[in-house]
């Protein structure tokens, strides 16, 4: 009975808080028939193409049959060093930062926008005692680092192109 009680005082705090879980932060897109030129960025196109979907907007099969042709390349993931620890020397706290650029033109070749940079970071600890933990926890950053980067050109998108609804 304590339990329960103890459940449903920690529900009750978690839903009065206005706590939700995260999902796709954009509800639908207002342009369609998209052809996504993967380039140098495999991983982020793949996920700006299935943001996409999710959020309601069409892909043209083909460059020469879409309204838009958009461009990622040049995806590249950084590690640095964020903090070492005054103890021991090691490092204590890495940073991951994923650039990229996209350009975005009509199919007759005319630029709407070129090279547009895309960044997006993230920080984690290092546990030399849960090295194998640790490389699995960078690799979850990484994917994450990438929904936020596909997040962030669909918005660029969106402000950039004129509604086709």
């Amino acid at each position: 009975m304590k339990t329960r009680l103890i459940l449903i005082c920690l529900l009750l705090l978690t839903t009065a808080c206005g706590f939700h879980l995260r999902g796709s932060q954009l509800a639908s897109v207002d342009i369609d028939n998209i052809y996504i030129n993967p380039s140098s960025a495999p991983r982020l196109a793949k996920e700006v193409k299935s943001q996409l979907a999710g959020a309601g907007g069409t892909l043209a099969s083909s460059s020469a049959s879409a309204t838009y042709i958009i461009t990622l390349k040049e995806e590249h993931f950084e590690k640095s060093v964020l903090s070492v620890s005054a103890e021991t020397g090691k490092v204590q706290e890495f940073q991951i930062v994923l650039t990229a650029k996209m350009d975005a033109a009509h199919p007759d070749g005319r630029s709407i926008v070129e090279n547009d940079p895309v960044r997006t970071t993230n920080n984690f600890t290092f546990d030399e005692n849960a090295v194998l933990g640790k490389f699995s926890e960078e690799v979850v950053l990484e994917d994450d680092l990438i929904r936020s980067a596909a997040n962030k050109v669909l918005r660029r998108l969106q402000a950039l192109l004129p509604a086709s609804k």
